[in-house]
């Protein structure tokens, strides 16, 4: 009789606890899952600070082949492409790079299977995956793999303020054919000029962070974003707001917008590549002048080693 009266205590009791012990779970999880996006983060950073060693090394080695750095561009009506499929046999992409057709523009029926070869090494983990997007050059339509890194190819001259730069806003680590880039012209110091950066998440438009309804503001959106397009951008500092072209005294330098600016998905900064093989990680405080000193390879700046 008494086991019988004491049972259902029993069995409220037992419910108090469980409820209480999936409270303790939820207080837990709530705090231990900041730390786990956090250790993710983190190594999502890491493969895209190798992912832009390599591309480093790449163009070194390319550098070595042929005396000079990779072309930004080839604009040639008939063989148009960016820098990278220049640099294909030095990423460990022999079979592309046999087929791809440097005879031929990159959006051409020719080379439609190579640009829609999603490539890991052209893709930031932290962005949002592999993306398709459409290419429209002089009425090609093509579908191409997107890509995340660029390259600094010019400044705002008008906005810098600085004229012995201004003439020459275009002066960076790479440059167009048939012009053909060497490492004696980096008079700043390799470790001082960037070759690549971030400008991830095409085809769509963000704007700090968040992405916007429609791509409508993206610069070139429909033949910039593929990873064998024209990955380049002129460089421009920015107001508070993140779209609004600002001056030297600009309070946004990194990640504004992935329209004409540095832009990555990495909480605080982006990653960028410079020509000597380092990789550093640009911080969102990094002052506009110093920004636009490390595109320019010969404006004699003096760059704090803590950039």
């Amino acid at each position: 009789m008494t086991s019988t009266l004491n049972a259902p205590k029993r069995t409220a009791f037992t419910l108090v606890e469980l409820l209480v012990v999936i409270a303790v779970i939820g207080i837990l999880v709530s705090l231990l899952l900041p730390a786990v996006q956090a250790a993710r983060e983190a190594a999502r950073r890491m493969n895209c600070q190798n992912n832009f060693k390599q591309i480093a090394l790449a163009a070194l080695n390319y550098e070595s082949a042929y005396h000079a750095m990779p072309p930004r561009r080839n604009l040639s009506r008939g063989n148009r492409r960016g820098w990278g499929p220049s640099i294909l046999p030095f990423i460990e992409q022999p079979g592309l790079q046999g087929d791809y057709r440097f005879d031929r523009d990159f959006y051409a029926p020719e080379n439609a299977d190579n640009i829609a070869v999603s490539l890991p090494l052209f893709l930031c983990p932290s962005a949002t995956g592999e993306r398709q997007m459409e290419v429209l050059v002089s009425g090609v339509s093509s579908i191409g793999a997107a890509g995340d890194y660029f390259g600094p190819n010019s400044f705002r001259s008008d906005l810098y303020g600085t004229p012995s730069l201004s003439k020459n806003n275009r002066i960076t680590a790479m440059d167009d054919l048939p012009r053909r880039r060497k490492l004696a012209d980096i008079t700043d110091g390799l470790s001082h000029t960037m070759l690549v950066t971030e400008q991830a998440g095409r085809p769509d438009l963000y704007i700090r962070g968040r992405m916007q309804p429609s791509n409508a503001g993206l610069s070139q959106a429909t033949s910039w974003g593929t990873w064998p397009s024209f990955q380049v951008f002129q460089l421009q500092i920015f107001g508070a707001d993140g779209i609004t072209r600002d001056g030297p005294g600009g309070t946004c330098t990194i990640n504004c917008n992935n329209s004409q600016g540095v832009y990555s998905f990495h909480p605080g900064g982006a990653m960028a590549a410079f020509v000597d093989g380092s990789v550093h990680f640009l911080t969102e405080s990094l002052d506009a002048e110093i920004l636009i000193g490390l595109v320019t390879i010969n404006g004699h700046e003096i760059i704090n080693e803590e950039f």
